[in-house]
């Protein structure tokens, strides 16, 4: 990918000379999660401000390959400046389609870095050591961090295997209610195809161009003509029934793994709850955390957007049909 002001991302040895440092870090992650779309970024950005756990941003996933080098030299701040300025250069503000902001302390997940890396978003016997080195790496320029958190909605349903791997790991759910996550799907897919998306596509580069993810990009070109031919309307109706279809198969897939995980390793927020008083939702993981509650900051305020989609108005029923067909216990 062509950027316009060059960001300096690192090559993949430069972090070689120092990896000899990382083999006696603890791993002891904290894994948020939950169905896109159902406030995970909200919940990872809250806990990153009340406890004391290194995290996951768009400069360490950036600059994975630089990051203890950069430690090393108290040159973290020049690559982030970098990183900040090349998004300037592109426009880049916000992921368009929630109006979250970006920039190079942004929280992000790690699927990303695990797709750039081995070719899934999925935690997985191939990339154990990629994942741990993410963890050991974020505590190691983190000092005084306490645990790692991390968020990764293409791992719900993979929490018994994660946990086989990391026995220490703690798992934070959050649930939201299905409509709304519907609505917030279906509003991303069309803010999505209202022009070029290069914040996705940065996060997908792995230096090959779009040859990297020539699928999904032609799957967007696709839809985005579709889209110019019948109108945001129709496209807004066929998308409704594809996206709950899926849905419903996610949230049968989050109430089976939910069910099955131990109350010693697990803990469900409601999204409603969440927002509504951010601090109490904070005391409420500490206990299964067992890590300080460092701070309650007071400017934890989510961005929402309360309109709800034309073509999802008197939906409730329908979609309340294909979740029962989907999981009918």
């Amino acid at each position: 990918m062509k950027y316009p002001v060059d960001p300096f991302f690192p090559t993949p040895d430069e972090d070689h000379t120092y990896l000899n440092e990382l083999a006696n870090l603890p791993i002891r992650p904290i894994f948020i999660m939950g169905l896109h779309r159902s406030g995970t970024t909200f919940l990872y950005d809250c806990m990153a401000k009340s406890f004391p756990v290194a995290h996951l941003t768009l400069y360490h996933l950036m600059y994975f390959d630089r990051l203890l080098y950069n430690h090393h030299h108290n040159s973290e701040e020049q690559d982030k400046n970098r990183l900040n300025q090349c998004f300037k250069a592109m426009g880049i503000t916000d992921r368009n389609i929630d109006g979250t902001r970006i920039d190079a302390d942004a929280v992000e997940e790690y699927g990303f870095l695990l797709r750039k890396k081995s070719g899934s978003f999925k935690l997985s016997e191939q990339n154990t050591v990629l994942f741990s080195q993410l963890c050991r790496k974020l505590i190691a320029v983190e000092p005084g961090s306490q645990a790692v958190l991390l968020k990764n909605p293409w791992d719900t349903g993979n929490a018994q295997s994660i946990l086989a791997r990391f026995p220490d790991a703690r798992f934070i759910y959050i649930r939201r209610e299905p409509i709304a996550v519907l609505n917030s799907m279906l509003n991303a897919l069309l803010a999505y195809l209202e022009g070029p998306q290069k914040y996705l596509e940065m996060l997908l580069d792995t230096g090959n161009g779009r040859r990297g993810y020539r699928t999904g990009y032609c799957a967007w070109q696709m839809l985005r003509g579709f889209r110019a031919i019948v109108g945001k309307k129709l496209t807004s109706l066929a998308g409704r029934s594809l996206l709950a279809k899926d849905l419903a198969k996610q949230v049968a897939i989050y109430q089976a793994e939910i069910a099955s995980m131990p109350s010693s390793h697990a803990i469900e927020l409601d999204y409603a709850e969440l927002i509504a008083d951010p601090s109490a939702a904070m005391h409420k993981l500490q206990p299964l955390l067992n890590i300080d509650l460092c701070a309650t900051p007071s400017d934890m305020t989510v961005r929402q957007r309360h309109n709800l989609n034309p073509a999802l108005v008197n939906y409730q029923p329908q979609l309340s049909a294909i979740l029962k067909a989907a999981h009918p216990s």
